[in-house]
């Protein structure tokens, strides 16, 4: 009987325990449910699931192409090296990591700072062991996995790495790039994060140069393993699913006697540039192809040997290439000079000024001006300002072949003022009193700008497009930019442009002087495009993607064709006066480089060039250059120099190109670059 309490009513103890007993059976009845759901109906979903988190897929890294020489000789290949591992498990708690490293440090008699340094930037997979120390002694390897099985040296493994190796030292570094693991920044890349396959954690990607170009090529199909992982997430086992593929090779346009010949070249005319008193602490220089477009040669200095990359970079290696000093504030030796300099060309520029001139219609072949001391702009005005040739003297009236053999600033100054008159754009054209404050674009007639349109069409003001990362777009200023720079620096002390765009930039600029910037690339291919009959070309390293085809030589797989990407519209009688000219520089009694050029044997091997003298500042410093193509009459080789605070183009940089062309041309193939003689702008 339900017990009742005194009032008739039933016990509210009894109630309550009658409750609990029908909440504890739903309660059982509801576990038994779900057991015999997870243990029957769901067995197998559950089962996957288990499996998926003890089973790991790993993807091995497969070993890379090689890139050769336009002759077949191998520039970067690929080497196996024994290496000491630490599980990313034990890498990723900080006493287990310590230990870890504390143990390879006394076994192998190497700081762990040094060990530190190898994993502080990977982006590692949680499953895949980290290599922290190449090249290990066998015996090493050997005594970590026998002493395992005592239960030492938990987490730590010994492993077959393959490395990047480079059989002709420290050839071409900054083109051919380096390896490394992947960095957090690199997985957001563009480049790399919309690849197919997905690239990972772990993986070893290129971080620059031709590496980063061409990974995709050179990187192959991974491997995947499915790796077992116990109950700590440590790797206990693995099984094979994907083989690997190697990676394509990548063959260039590069000569690798060119690029030594360049090298070379290089360091002995900033050597001489030192020897006479100068800073030149840094300089470029790039041998290409004027018909093709494909690049023979660069070199870049300061420069590294490529060897201390093989595994990438330490943090340390890094910071001591890439500081940042004083002496040198683009930076050091990573710093790729032939692409990334940014610098006024000087009187090199006077060539491209000439073509501007003729393709506009302000001048023709036939052209004849003066050449006095000094000019002033706008004529005839009380406000005018003075430009000033490089000479006192006035040499008197002339053509283009003489003013470019003698490098007059005034003749060029007037072409300047001519395209400004005529093709220019007044202070604020473009835009309002109230739109110059603000960003924006100017609405110009199509017939404005006309000698910035033609500086751009011959390769100045933005990339050349040629076939490695970070290249530099230089300057071409134009209201447009003298817009944006006002709106950048209005609330500077000395805003850029505040009194907006002045005729002077035209007249300054005719002579590769005021905010224009270029590179050497930019300027090999303006020069090419006079070499080659009116050509413009985008400039190329990888020439094909090849595999090798097991007889030791290569098989062809994909070529990369020559590309002209505009035309410069001149004739053979505008084109001509021009090469006159340059060539005049080199050989005629009064030009720029004969200094430089004394002995050589100029009837044999014409040269045409032009020097520059590009002035920093006022600092009284100068950039020296040197653009130049031979033979003069059937062109095969542009050679563009430029070197950093060193005087003079005829003095210091023409050498260089001199001693380039005697070994192109196997006048000469000692490197002992001899200072030239020249005053010239």
């Amino acid at each position: 009987m339900v017990g009742r309490d005194p009032s008739g009513g039933i016990d509210r103890v009894t109630l309550r325990l009658a409750v609990f007993g029908i909440v504890v059976f739903a309660a059982f009845v509801a576990l038994f449910s779900r057991l015999w759901f997870l243990q029957v109906l769901a067995a197998d979903q559950y089962q996957g699931l288990a499996k998926e988190n003890r089973v790991r897929r790993v993807f091995t890294e497969p070993p890379r192409g090689r890139i050769l020489d336009r002759n077949g000789k191998v520039l970067v290949d690929n080497r196996e090296s024994t290496a000491l591992t630490v599980a990313s498990s034990v890498l990723a708690d900080p006493e287990r990591r310590e230990r870890a490293l504390r143990k390879i440090s006394r076994l192998l008699d190497v700081s762990v700072e040094d060990l530190e340094s190898n994993v502080e930037d990977a982006t590692f997979s949680p499953f895949k062991p980290v290599p922290v120390a190449f090249d290990v002694p066998e015996r090493y390897a050997r005594y970590i996995e026998e002493q395992k099985a005592f239960g030492r040296f938990p987490g730590i493994n010994s492993d077959t790495f393959t490395l990047r190796t480079y059989p002709y030292g420290n050839l071409a570094p900054q083109i051919l790039g380096y390896v490394n693991e992947i960095t957090p920044r690199l997985l957001r890349d563009s480049h790399y994060k919309n690849a197919t396959p997905r690239y990972k954690a772990g993986d070893i990607v290129g971080h620059s140069g031709l590496e980063y170009q061409y990974d995709r090529v050179l990187r192959g199909t991974p491997g995947e393993d499915r790796v077992v992982v116990n109950s700590s997430g440590e790797r206990v086992g693995a099984r094979p699913v994907q083989e690997e593929l190697p990676g394509k090779d990548v063959v260039l346009s590069l000569d690798a006697n060119i690029q030594k010949l360049t090298q070379d070249a290089l360091k002995a005319g900033i050597d001489a540039a030192r020897g006479q008193g100068y800073e030149a602490p840094a300089g470029g220089v790039v041998v290409m192809d004027p018909n093709t477009g494909g690049i023979l040669g660069m070199a870049s200095f300061p420069t590294y040997n490529p060897t201390i990359a093989e595994n990438g970079f330490t943090i340390k290696e890094y910071a001591s290439l890439t500081r940042v000093t004083e002496e040198n504030p683009d930076g050091g030796a990573l710093f790729f000079r032939p692409t990334q300099a940014q610098k006024n060309p000087g009187s090199t520029m006077k060539p491209i000024t000439a073509a501007a001139a003729m393709a506009s219609g302000v001048a023709t072949p036939y052209t004849v001006l003066p050449c006095p001391p000094a000019a002033e702009y706008p004529p005839d005005d009380p406000g005018a300002t003075i430009f000033r040739n490089w000479t006192t003297q006035d040499m008197g009236s002339m053509g283009f072949p003489q003013s470019l053999e003698v490098s007059c600033d005034t003749f060029y100054y007037e072409l300047g003022w001519d395209m400004q008159t005529q093709f220019g754009v007044g202070p604020f054209e473009g835009f309002t009193s109230e739109t110059w404050e603000k960003p924006g674009d100017p609405k110009l007639s199509s017939d404005k700008e006309k000698f910035q349109k033609y500086a751009r069409l011959m390769g100045l003001g933005h990339p050349t497009g040629i076939d490695l990362p970070s290249e530099t777009s230089g300057l071409v200023p134009d209201i447009d930019w003298c817009h944006d720079a006002y709106v950048a620096t209005k609330n500077d002390e000395f805003p850029t442009c505040e009194r907006g765009w002045l005729p002077g930039y035209n007249v300054n600029m005719a002579i590769g002087q005021g905010d224009l910037l270029v590179d050497p690339l930019q300027m090999a291919v303006a020069y090419a495009s006079i070499a080659n009959g009116g050509n413009v070309l985008q400039p190329r390293l990888a020439w094909s993607v090849g595999q090798p085809d097991g007889e030791g030589g290569e098989e062809t797989l994909r070529e990369f064709e020559p590309r002209v990407v505009n035309q410069l519209g001149l004739d053979a009688t505008a084109l001509g006066v021009i090469r006159d000219g340059m060539q005049q520089v080199v050989a005629g009694g009064g030009g720029t480089a004969n200094s430089a050029f004394a002995g050589f044997p100029v009837d044999q091997y014409p040269v045409a060039g032009k020097t520059g003298t590009a002035e920093i500042g006022e600092t009284g410093l100068n950039d020296a250059w040197f653009v130049a193509y031979g033979p003069a009459q059937a062109p095969e080789y542009i050679v563009s120099v430029y070197i950093e605070r060193s005087g003079h183009g005829g003095e210091n940089a023409a050498p260089v190109a001199r001693q380039i062309f005697e070994g192109l041309f196997g006048i000469d193939e000692v490197t002992d670059v001899r200072v030239g003689q020249d005053a010239s702008g």
